[in-house]
Parts: structure tokens; sequence; C-alpha cells
């Protein structure tokens, strides 16, 4: 087994002064008071990489995530600890990190290239790959520091996929591409999946994540809170997100003149809870059951793209909820999150609930045309606001269905195409 990046007992601290006269004072004192407390970005961090793996980073803000790429590219030495590094490393880290602003593209261009080991002759021979792939035209010859962030992070991207490396680390920078150089992108990154080589890759963007990554690493405060396969490490992650507040309670007094809603519902069956493979929340508000119809009310098990999908949640109000939101993510069998929707983001904020009472929230909407095979509603229920809310209930692949089709799909979604041919 070759390994490409291994780390052991990493740890990284920053001195924190709450004033520069404190930073004055420790320095007149040398060492025989401190002014200072110590900040643990990073706490014996441990882990092993194999060459040719794609490893994802994530964690909320503030774990660690960007101090470790940094840590592995040389940037910065860790406090304690080891960390071992075969084979040349291209970084495409925070935006404008490695380019000097005054310099030109061009110069930009070479500077980091031969920072990574080329000689001239090999940049010049690969500089029109660089140019091309960057599309910033004429600024090539003009200081990166005139630069649009776009054009920053293409040329930046360009450079780093294009000197060859080992290893590359990716840290978020593709954010800020427009949607077409993001595809590019990816387009390139699994290209380089495909030549054998390593990509540690830090990003908020889960879906990627679990698309790209055959391993990922989990942060939590700076340690390490487990390694392993994407879509059992992701999991964990979303427990984090979801209970970050449920020790949170809202002690707002009730105000007699707000509107409430009570609904109860009689009109509908609803299925009870069978089958799910993971659930996670504190319950004040409780998905208790589920409907999944057609247009026409009818319960169904498979569906043809076109059809309306009635997908219904019966919701328990453990207590008082002021701010109640729901949603639903609608994956397909390799997790890929196909169509992910709550009622803030479609405009339709929820009434106040008392407790005690039982809400039917159903989501109505035209099933894409995807390719045959099987699909899973997962499903939550929480207070508060897209930004800032908790996960009350959040069940993992609630409602499983099949899509039927009686025409060929080859991609995830199929769309009614037009084909002409002319002769010129």
């Amino acid at each position: 087994m070759e390994i490409s990046i291994r780390a052991e007992n990493v740890s990284k601290s920053y001195k924190l002064y709450n004033d520069p006269v404190s930073r004055l004072k420790e320095a007149l004192w040398r060492g025989r008071r401190t002014f200072h407390r110590e900040f643990h970005a990073l706490t014996d961090v441990t882990f092993t990489i194999e060459k040719g793996c794609t490893v994802g980073v994530i964690g909320r803000n503030g774990s660690g995530k960007s101090t470790l790429l940094q840590i592995i590219a040389g940037i910065l030495k860790p406090t304690q600890g080891s960390i071992v590094v075969d084979g040349r490393v291209s970084a495409l880290l925070e935006l404008g990190s490695g380019f000097d602003p005054e310099f030109t593209g061009r110069e930009n261009v070479f500077m980091n290239a031969a920072i990574l080991g080329l000689n001239r002759n090999e940049i010049n021979e690969r500089f029109a790959d660089i140019e091309k792939f960057a599309e910033i035209g004429a600024f090539m010859d003009q200081p990166v520091k005139l630069y649009s962030s776009g054009m920053f992070v293409r040329l930046a991207f360009a450079t780093a996929i294009n000197v060859n490396p080992d290893i590359l680390l990716v840290d978020e920078a593709l954010s800020v591409g427009d949607i077409v150089f993001q595809h590019r992108c990816m387009s390139k990154i699994r290209e380089i999946q495909r030549q054998g080589k390593t990509i540690f890759f830090v990003s908020h963007d889960i879906g990627a994540v679990q698309k790209l990554c055959s391993t990922v690493i989990l942060l939590e405060k700076g340690k390490i809170l487990c390694i392993g396969e994407a879509d059992q490490v992701v999991q964990e992650y979303y427990k984090i997100i979801w209970n970050a507040e449920e020790n949170y309670k809202n002690d707002r007094p009730a105000d007699e003149n707000e509107q409430v809603v009570r609904v109860v519902e009689t009109d509908l069956v609803f299925e009870a809870l069978k089958q799910y493979d993971g659930r996670f929340g504190n319950r004040t508000g409780e998905i208790a059951g589920l409907a999944l119809l057609d247009e026409n009310g009818i319960p169904r098990e498979s569906f043809r793209g076109g059809e309306r999908v009635v997908f219904s949640l019966l919701v328990k109000c453990n207590e008082a909820i002021d701010m109640p939101m729901s949603g639903f993510v609608l994956k397909d069998l390799l997790g890929n999150e196909l169509i992910k929707t709550n009622t803030d983001s479609e405009g339709c904020p929820l009434k106040p609930c008392r407790e005690g009472d039982n809400l039917k929230i159903t989501f109505s909407f035209v099933l894409p045309y995807f390719r045959p095979g099987s699909y899973a509603f997962s499903a939550g229920f929480g207070n508060g606001t897209l930004e800032h809310h908790t996960a009350y209930d959040w069940i993992e692949n609630l409602r499983v269905f099949t899509m039927e089709s009686s025409q060929d799909c080859y991609g995830l979604v199929r769309s009614q195409v037009e084909v002409e041919q002319e002769f010129i």
C-alpha cells in the first residue's frame, strides 16, 4: 500500500491576546508571565491516505478544515505532531493565496509553476493549456489586482491542475466561479481521478463530496470525529448540524393575540412509519405518518415521469412551535439529491402551532423524467428559518417508490429533445 499523506498527532495552536498591550507585556516579561490564551485549531489529528484516493473534508465553520489543508500544503507548520506528504502538491486554497497582486497573470503562472518544481521549458509547454482553460483573454498580461474574483479563481485553478500534481488540494475556491466554469472544473477533477492522483477536497457542498470522494473526514472543533465512507460520515455531519441547538429553550412568553393554527387530519389515512435508514432530532415536532399519492388522491408505489406526486406528512407538535418549517429530499439509489426543498425556500411559511396540534403538510409537484429504478423520500420538520433553524425530526429514506418508463434514459433525467437534420 503506497501512502500519499500521513498525519500523526497533528495539532495547531494560536496565541490569542485581548489587546496589543497584552502582547507587548508578554514580550517584556520574556516568558515569565503569560498574557494570552490558547486557541486549538487542530488537536491530535491522525490519518493515512493511500495514493489515488479522493478524500473529502467536511465540518462546520471553524472546525479546522482550512488549517489542515494549509498544513498539508506546507503553508503552516503544526505546533505538534508530524505530517508526511509523498509527491508534488498543487494547492487551490483561499482565493488569492500564492498570487502576487502586482504581477501579471502570466508572471504569476510562471512563478507558481516554478515553486512547484517545473522548469521554464515545462512551463512553456503547458502555458497554452493554462491560458485556454482560464479563458481570461488579454487580462493574462494585466496585474491580477485588476481581476474579478471569477477571473482570479479560473487562473488559479488552471495553473493548479496543469502542473501535473501528484496531490491536488482544493479548499472551497470553486464556489466563486460561474456555473459553466464549475462544471468544467468538476470534469477536470474527475479526469485527475482517473489518472490515479490523490485529491484532498474541502467543501460545504455535501452533494459534491458524496459524488467525488471515496473517503470523508469529519472535523469538529479541531478534532476528527470519524473517517470512513462518504454516506456514513455525511450522516454523522448531519447529526451535528441538526442537534446544534437541541438544548436551546425558547422562553418567549406566548402572545394571546398571536395567530395560531390547529389542523387535525380526518380525511386521509396516513401510512405508519415502517422502515427507514436513520432518524435524528429531539422530537419536539414529530413526524407520525406519511402519504404518497397521485393527483387523484390514490396511494401509489410507482410513478412515471410527467405525473403529479402528492407527498404529505402528519406531524405531531409536542410543544408550541412559533416558526415551524418542513422539507424533503428526493434521492436516487446512489444517493444523488435530485429534488431538495422546504416550505421556506418555496415561499410558503407555516403558521405557528400550539402544543398538541396535529399538522398535515403537503408537497405537490410534477415528477421529472428520471430513469427507471428506485427512489426515496427523506423528510424533516423543525423550527426557525432557512438560515437558522433547529431540526426536530429528520428521517432518512422515509418512503421508497419505483420509477417506470417506456423510454430509455441514459442520464439521471430524460428531457424531451427535438432533433432536426439539415444539409447545408
